[in-house]
């Protein structure tokens, strides 16, 4: 049995990856034997950090690099194009009718280029009897518009029924979807698709909205699925409680598809207010990162603007770069209260059992905290105040029991919703495909799986460094 496993990854994002962990570590789970290939945006790094084939879902664009100009006393040479280049700009009609010729040029040159790369992604895909699209929020135009998510996922729809590949969408997300082109392509993957669930009501609604046909189930997010060695035990307690902060480039106009320099400004100020007070109030602060590449830029803004830098006591303030995600986990386990803006850092740290306080830059959030029972923990970004994250957090404070009795009340459910779902998408292979493997630990027992040792002892998480 081949099970395919696809996804927008390789960014260094490590809640996006522990979604494909996930859906790796639940295949393992029930057929040990089975072959596995990924499919993603980075097939090396997939190969790498999950130690799977894996093969690229889009074409790979980009001229290899060339050699810098030759020194010139700080001048740079003039080339035979700057001459035209400076007329264009002279001549706006003329300027835009080059740019119009140069488009055409190069749709005509990528039509085979991408010809090419169906036939290649078919011949990856051919003899895949599943292929689970693993979460994460795909079903959008927001990012890149129609030809970024929705062309690549309706691509592999019908490269998945070309080759009779089962199409699983597994717990998705979904929306924004804004053009015509994104909501058409949107609405023929998940017609193609073999079964399709949604991690929350919100994304249901805005595909059931599209007139698709079929069940639309909700299930939770696959990182619920995910099995983490519990942590290990603590011999001693800090004689402080310490906060850990996930911050993110919401709205950052050199990350984001719409900047709001006003709003990621103000996101900024509150945080490190907020970062301020909580070590005035005597609690230690841990700034943590998600997504490696992009939000340790985030965290050095907001402690740049944090009035305590100097005066501040030896550990107070701890901003230290995350590498992997077994350090993720060891940072989440070291806190006792988190205030996430990344939709998988407020996940990561209910799997975790820790109290959260979630700040929504995208309806997602308000809607996982809604799932978990904790609603009132969750702040739209365009409410967001100092006054209003204070407030919001003495409330967690005092209700810590409370909120930690109602998670461990629900996670078994949801953990439970997902195993159910993993089985409904097993029951659409073939009887002949199951019975080619074995089937010793299809049995739902976390007993009969060899699990991680501790993440913060001397053993590995899964392998999302």
């Amino acid at each position: 049995m081949r099970i395919g496993v696809f996804g927008h990854v390789g960014n260094a994002n490590l809640g996006d990856e522990a979604l494909i962990a996930a859906v790796i570590q639940n295949v393992r789970r029930r057929y040990p034997h089975a072959e596995l290939r990924g499919f993603t945006g980075r097939p090396q790094d997939t190969e790498q950090r999950h130690g799977i084939a894996a093969f690229p879902i889009r074409r790979l664009k980009g001229r290899p690099p060339t050699s810098p100009p030759p020194e010139t006393g700080g001048v740079r040479a003039p080339e035979p194009g700057d001459t035209l280049r400076s007329r264009l700009k002279r001549l706006p009609l003329l300027r835009a009718l080059v740019q119009a010729a140069r488009r055409v040029v190069r749709t005509a040159l990528d039509v085979p280029l991408e010809l090419a790369f169906l036939v290649r992604s078919y011949r990856n895909l051919r003899g895949t009897d599943l292929l689970f699209v693993a979460g994460s929020q795909q079903l959008n135009d927001y990012w890149g518009g129609p030809w970024a998510f929705p062309f690549t996922l309706f691509k592999w729809s019908v490269l998945a029924r070309a080759t009779g590949t089962k199409l699983v969408l597994l717990s998705i997300g979904a929306g924004p979807l804004r053009t015509r082109l994104g909501k058409f392509f949107i609405k023929q993957t998940v017609r193609l698709a073999h079964y399709r669930s949604y991690r929350d009501d919100d994304a249901r609604q805005c595909v059931v909205a599209l007139g698709a046909p079929g069940e639309h189930r909700v299930v939770p997010d696959l990182v619920f699925s995910l099995q983490v060695a519990p942590p290990r035990a603590i011999t001693a307690r800090a004689p402080r409680r310490v906060v850990g902060i996930n911050p993110m480039p919401c709205f950052d106009d050199t990350y984001w598809p719409e900047s709001d320099r006003r709003l990621f400004g103000h996101y900024q100020r509150v945080l490190a207010s907020f970062a301020d007070w909580l070590v005035e109030s005597e609690y230690d602060v841990r700034f943590f990162a998600t997504q490696l590449a992009v939000d340790q830029g985030v965290v050095d803004r907001v402690r740049r603007l944090m009035k305590t830098n100097a005066g501040a006591s030896a550990g107070s303030i701890v901003a230290d770069r995350i590498r992997s995600f077994d350090e993720l986990v060891c940072v989440i386990d070291g806190v006792d209260f988190v205030v996430a803006t990344r939709f998988h850092g407020t996940v990561f740290s209910l799997i975790r059992h820790k109290p959260v306080l979630s700040i929504a830059y995208h309806r997602k959030s308000l809607e996982l905290m809604k799932q978990i029972g904790q609603a009132q923990y969750a702040i739209d970004i365009g409410q967001l105040s100092f006054a209003a994250l204070e407030e919001r957090f003495l409330a967690l404070e005092r209700d810590v029991d409370g909120f930690a009795a109602d998670v461990g009340r629900r996670l078994p459910q949801m953990r439970l919703a997902l195993d159910a779902q993993y089985d409904r998408a097993f029951a659409l292979l073939d009887k002949r495909v199951l019975g080619g493997v074995s089937r010793e630990c299809h049995t739902g027992d976390v007993r009969a799986v060899r699990t991680p040792e501790a993440v913060c002892g001397t053993g590995n998480a899964p392998r999302l460094t």
